[in-house]
C-alpha cells in the first residue's frame, strides 16, 4: 500500500486519538488507584474500631453482669425498707456501692478510647455521678442530707440498671449471632 498524504494524515490522527484514549485511561487509573486504597484503609480502619469495640464489650460482660446483678439486689433492698429503716451505714457497704467506682473506671478508658456507644457514655454518666453522691456522702457524713442523696442514689441505681440490661442484651444478640 502506497503511502499517501491522506493515509499519513490517518495514521496521525489515528496515533492521536490512541494517545489520547490512554491519556484518559491513564488519568481514571491515577485517580481510581488511590481511591481504591483509601476506601480499603478506611473499610479496615472501621474493622479495627469494631474489633477493638468487641473485644472491650466481651471484656466488660462480666463486670457488667456483676453491676447489673449488685444494682438489682442494692434496688431491691431499698424497695424492702421503710423510710425509718434505711441504715446509710449498711447501704454503704452493700456491693453495689463497692462496685461503682471500679466500674467507673474501667468505663473512665472507654469513654477516653476512640469506640463510641451512647448508652456506655450514659451508663458511665450515671456511675461517675453516683460516685459524686457516694463521695459527697462520706465527706460530709451529715444524716440529715441522707435522704435526699439516697433518693438521688437509688434514681441513679434504676437507670444503671436499664442501661446495663440493654448493654448486656444489645451485646449478647450481636455477638453472638
Amino acid at each position: 500500500m502506497p503511502l499517501t498524504e491522506a493515509n499519513l494524515i490517518f495514521n496521525q490522527e489515528l496515533a492521536a486519538w490512541v494517545q489520547a484514549v490512554g491519556s484518559v485511561i491513564a488519568i481514571f487509573v491515577a485517580v481510581a488507584i488511590p481511591l481504591y486504597f483509601d476506601r480499603k484503609q478506611r473499610l479496615n480502619a472501621l474493622q479495627a474500631e469494631e474489633n477493638q469495640r468487641q473485644k472491650f464489650l466481651i471484656t466488660l460482660l462480666p463486670t457488667l453482669y456483676r453491676l447489673r446483678d449488685s444494682t438489682c439486689h442494692f434496688l431491691h433492698e431499698f424497695q424492702q425498707q421503710t423510710q425509718q429503716e434505711m441504715n446509710a451505714i449498711q447501704s454503704l457497704e452493700s456491693d453495689y456501692l463497692k462496685l461503682v467506682p471500679v466500674f467507673a473506671k474501667e468505663l473512665h478508658i472507654f469513654v477516653h478510647s476512640n469506640i463510641y456507644d451512647e448508652q456506655l457514655n450514659q451508663l458511665a454518666f450515671e456511675l461517675f455521678h453516683s460516685e459524686e453522691i457516694i463521695s459527697s456522702y462520706l465527706k460530709k457524713h451529715s444524716q440529715q442530707l441522707w435522704p435526699d442523696l439516697q433518693k438521688k442514689l437509688t434514681q441513679h441505681a434504676a437507670r444503671i440498671e436499664q442501661l446495663t440490661t440493654c448493654i448486656i442484651h444489645k451485646t449478647e444478640q450481636h455477638y453472638s449471632a
